[in-house]
């Protein structure tokens, strides 16, 4: 069971993170959120440290726009921002194995093609004869 302080501060920082957003350029605000909060500091994580940077330009301006918006949820008022860069992990790239068709496989499948009346089947053959690779 998850404590319900816990689940409490991330709807808050949920929200935070949202406000956080419409402080920001379009071409930033979705690669940033609220990672947490800690001795009036607002940390913002983001993607890619060019976003940091232009994070780092509107930092008062985003202290501003979170400390009207969560009054009532912070115990004191924000007074530092905190920026960490942190890639969002890629998902491994599939090496993806395409079985091959031998020239000797391929011209038969064009013979067999060759001798077919319904023309979707011998169509179909022949575009799977034209995957016949040297092996």
């Amino acid at each position: 069971m998850i404590a319900p302080e816990l689940l409490r501060q991330a709807r808050v920082f949920e929200s935070m993170t949202g406000q956080l957003r419409t402080c920001l350029k379009a071409e930033c605000a979705m690669h940033c959120w609220v990672g947490g909060i800690r001795d009036q500091t607002l940390v913002v994580v983001t993607d890619h440290a060019g976003h940091a940077t232009r994070v780092h330009y509107q930092q008062g301006e985003i202290l501003k726009c979170i400390n009207k918006g969560f009054r009532a949820e912070l115990p004191a008022p924000l007074t530092r921002l905190k920026l960490k860069v942190r890639p969002m992990p890629q998902a491994p790239v599939k090496d993806i194995r395409r079985p091959s068709l031998s020239l000797d496989n391929a011209r038969r499948l064009r013979s067999t093609a060759d001798g077919i009346a319904d023309a979707g089947v011998k169509a179909a053959l022949k575009r799977l004869a034209g995957r016949g690779t040297e092996s």
